[in-house]
């Protein structure tokens, strides 16, 4: 059987095979781990957000905050992946566990200071950069293959339940209440958790010879020509290069949600820059629903047309993100003598803050219609001999797709707001939608033509990855 062709059974099971993945110790304990350590990302990322936010004020900040993130993505990632390959796993997610909570220690002491900061989240994200490849390629090593979609499943969730919990209300529920340097802790906390859950699996043997340490100019050499191997590998197959194509556009979007998110708070919900998880909690919450739709009820359905339906309703989403403060100032006369015959209780409903949290949630949901199925396609159809340097390469392209939108659309926003005070996020916003929006449709016709919304089949001009011809065919 090649990579490509997936046992019967592999397609139906979904969530519904968890309890068999929860019955191996060694996925629970690397699931609790990722638990821990996903949730500790998380909340550090609201407590930075906010004190960064704070002590300029400007949305630039935020973006580079997240650049801050993103950069060690691009820059570590690729050799990570090469790294896993070629080293045991589990020490690599135990060390890099130990030393993002020592870093994050590091928080406490250096207060308000913007520089400080960035230069302590370059090294906590550079940990994550060699950590998440290392994890991805644990999970079909320690899995058995018909297993696969269900442990898939558990994990994509639990990334997307973490972030509502930790992004949306956890941090800024510490952040709120106990101050910045108690979330710090705390998060140091959970990462060192994280690391002991880590000890007792198994060694994760890498699945190539070790490169011979005797020599470093080999060593590196060997890097590079594998980065390139793995780099090709994805140009030479579509279908790794539309998945990767699809989790580009929603990781920068979900990027440009973030780095907006506390002016948006405070432009348009005329809050304070700590209540951004009004937006970013209730899409986590989204997206968790969206996974357990697709697992409930999405598996006849084409990827494509789940994927394609995802970019347009998400475009449709940002745009009345956008509009929504004037046309909720618009039809306030009408809502009024409603809210008047509501009991107090209920009045918030109809407030601005509950119909932004309802068009997040959807933007939620549709953030999951793009990104499951793409992540899913990827985990199913890359042969094991190359599946670290892919997972390297995917969170170097991530992170590359995020960079520009990511950095310009706060920067715009500041320099909107110069000119038209106020109007900034809502043109951005605009924009972005409109850019989605474009996309989808583009990708919808594209698809459509190809008859992607009718089949799940693997097309005729796209044999499966793995057979003969194809990079990866002798990686059984």
């Amino acid at each position: 059987m090649s990579h490509g062709e997936l046992p019967p059974d592999l397609a139906a099971q979904g969530l519904a095979g968890a309890g068999n993945v929860f019955r191996n110790r060694a996925f629970v304990l690397l699931w609790a781990a990722q638990t821990l350590s996903q949730l500790a990302s998380n909340m550090v990322l609201a407590a930075l957000m906010a004190t960064v936010y704070a002590a300029t004020g400007s949305n630039t900040a935020i973006a580079v905050l997240i650049l801050s993130f993103l950069v060690p993505a691009v820059v570590f990632s690729a050799m990570a992946g090469v790294l896993v390959e070629r080293s045991d796993a589990r020490l690599i997610m135990l060390a890099t566990n130990v030393l993002r909570a020592v870093g994050v220690i590091g928080f406490i002491f250096v207060g308000p200071h913007v520089a400080l900061i960035l230069l302590i989240n370059l090294f906590v994200a550079t940990m994550t950069a060699v950590f998440a490849p290392a994890e991805l390629t644990a999970i079909p090593r320690i899995v058995e293959r018909r297993h696969l979609m269900a442990a898939n499943s558990v994990f994509v969730l639990t990334i997307n339940a973490t972030f509502a919990i930790g992004f949306g209300f956890l941090g800024p529920l510490l952040l709120t209440t106990a101050g910045a340097d108690t979330v710090f802790v705390v998060v140091a906390v959970m990462f060192g958790l994280a690391a002991a859950a880590i000890v007792p699996l198994p060694a994760v043997v890498p699945v190539t010879d070790h490169i011979a340490p005797s020599d470093a100019s080999r060593a590196l050499t060997a890097v590079f020509d594998q980065v390139r191997e793995g780099i090709t590998f994805v140009r030479q197959n579509k279908r790794i290069a539309w998945s990767l194509a699809y989790l580009g556009i929603a990781a920068s979007l979900i990027g440009v949600m973030g780095a907006i998110g506390p002016g948006f708070a405070t432009d348009i919900l005329l809050l304070s820059e700590r209540d951004f998880f009004f937006v970013m909690g209730p899409a986590g919450l989204g997206a968790v629903m969206g996974i357990l739709f697709l697992n409930a009820y999405g598996k006849g359905i084409p990827r494509r047309l789940t994927i394609d339906v995802g970019l347009v309703a998400m475009g449709v989403t940002l745009i009345a993100l956008a509009v929504v403060k004037p046309v909720v100032a618009f039809l306030a006369p009408a809502v009024g003598p409603i809210e008047d015959t509501l009991p107090e209780a209920l009045t918030p409903i109809v407030s601005l803050i509950a119909v932004v949290v309802v068009i997040a949630v959807t933007a939620g949901v549709e953030y999951a219609f793009v990104a499951i199925p793409s992540q899913t396609a990827l985990q199913e159809e890359l042969p094991v001999g190359v599946r670290g340097r892919i997972f390297g390469i995917l969170n170097t392209l991530l992170s590359v797709a995020s960079f520009l939108p990511v950095l310009a659309a706060p920067a715009v926003a500041d320099l909107l707001n110069i000119v038209f005070p106020g109007a900034g996020i809502p043109v951005v916003m605009a924009g972005l939608g409109v850019v989605t929006l474009w996309a989808g449709v583009a990708s919808w016709r594209h698809n459509a033509r190809a008859g992607l919304h009718d089949v799940i089949s693997i097309p005729p001009d796209e044999p499966p990855i793995g057979s003969a011809g194809e990079p990866g065919a002798d990686a059984q």
